[in-house]
C-alpha cells in the first residue's frame, strides 16, 4: 500500500486555509501515485479549537468534508481526514473519516481515549473499526489510543491488515511516540503509520517525527520537525513469524480481569 503522510501545521481556526494545504499535499500524493494520504489529527481546525470557536465542529456532510470528497474523487485518491465531527444530537466528536478513491465516505472512527485537554470539548467514541478498501483492511485510531495496547490488539482481531493513525503529539514525549508506534507494530505482526503535526498552540509543542514501521518493527519512514509530505510503500500481509503466533497464544479468559480490576 502507497501511503503518503503529510506532515503540516494547521492553523487554528482558518479551515479554508488548512483545506487549501491538504489538497496542495494531496495533489502531491496523487503525482508521487499514493493509494492513500493521511493528515495529522484535527488537521481540518487545528487542536484547541474551544479558544477560536466549538462551532468549528462539522457534521458527516459538512461542506469542509464534501470538498475534500470531491478532491478525492478527481485525483482517485484514498484520504484520511480528521476533523471535530458534530454529532446529530449535538456531541462533537475528535474524529477521522475515511474517503474512497470515487469519493465516496466509507466510514468514520471516533477517538475512544481522550487527551485531558480534549475532554473539555470532545465526546469519547466506543468503538474501534476496521474498513474494507479495495486496497485492504484500514484500521483507523487517533493519537493517545496508541497509548493503549489494547486499541491495536482489537483492530488486529477486528482483522486490519494495516493501522493509520493521526496524532498532535507534543513535546516532551517524542520517545513514547516513537516506542509505542514500534511495540504496537510488534506485538501485533501489524505495519503502523503515524501522522504526527507540527508547530505551536497554547504552551503545547508539536515535534513532527511522523513514521511508519512495517509487521515486523522495522522503520519505514522517520519524518523530522518540519513541513513535510513523503511516500512510501507499506507492506501489508507480510509473511508472520510462525514461532510468535500472538493471536493464537492469547488466553482471553484470563484478560477478563483486566475490565474487573481497577
Amino acid at each position: 500500500m502507497r501511503v503518503t503522510i503529510g506532515q503540516f501545521d494547521p492553523v487554528l481556526g482558518d479551515k479554508a486555509e488548512n483545506i487549501v494545504r491538504m489538497i496542495r499535499i494531496m495533489e502531491q500524493a496523487s503525482e508521487a501515485s499514493a493509494d492513500i494520504v493521511i493528515f495529522p489529527e484535527l488537521s481540518l481546525t487545528g487542536y484547541f479549537i474551544q479558544d477560536v470557536d466549538a462551532k468549528l465542529a462539522e457534521p458527516i456532510n459538512g461542506v469542509s468534508i464534501q470538498s475534500i470528497q470531491e478532491k478525492s474523487r478527481s485525483l482517485r485518491l484514498h484520504t484520511i481526514l480528521p476533523w471535530p465531527e458534530l454529532a446529530e444530537d449535538g456531541s462533537v466528536y475528535n474524529s477521522a473519516c475515511l474517503i474512497s478513491d470515487m469519493g465516496e465516505m466509507i466510514g468514520t472512527y471516533r477517538k475512544v481515549h481522550l487527551y485531558e485537554t480534549e475532554k473539555e470539548v470532545f465526546t469519547a467514541g466506543n468503538e474501534f473499526n476496521v474498513f474494507e478498501t479495495k486496497i485492504g483492511r484500514i484500521g483507523l485510531m487517533i493519537c493517545f489510543d496508541l497509548d493503549f495496547p489494547e486499541s491495536t490488539r482489537i483492530l488486529n482481531l477486528k482483522g486490519a491488515d494495516i493501522v493509520l493513525s493521526p496524532t498532535n503529539n507534543m513535546v516532551p514525549y517524542q520517545r513514547y511516540h516513537e516506542a509505542y508506534v514500534r511495540s504496537r507494530s510488534m506485538e501485533n505482526e501489524l505495519p503502523i503509520v503515524s501522522c504526527n503535526r507540527i508547530g505551536n498552540e497554547r504552551d503545547l509543542t508539536f515535534f513532527g517525527e511522523s513514521t511508519a514501521y512495517d509487521a515486523y518493527g522495522n522503520q519505514l519512514i522517520k519524518l523530522d520537525s518540519k513541513e513535510t509530505i513523503q511516500t512510501a510503500e507499506i507492506p501489508i500481509n507480510q509473511q508472520r513469524d510462525p514461532n510468535l503466533q500472538y493471536k493464537e497464544n492469547r488466553i482471553p479468559k484470563i484478560y477478563e480481569q483486566l475490565t474487573n480490576l481497577q
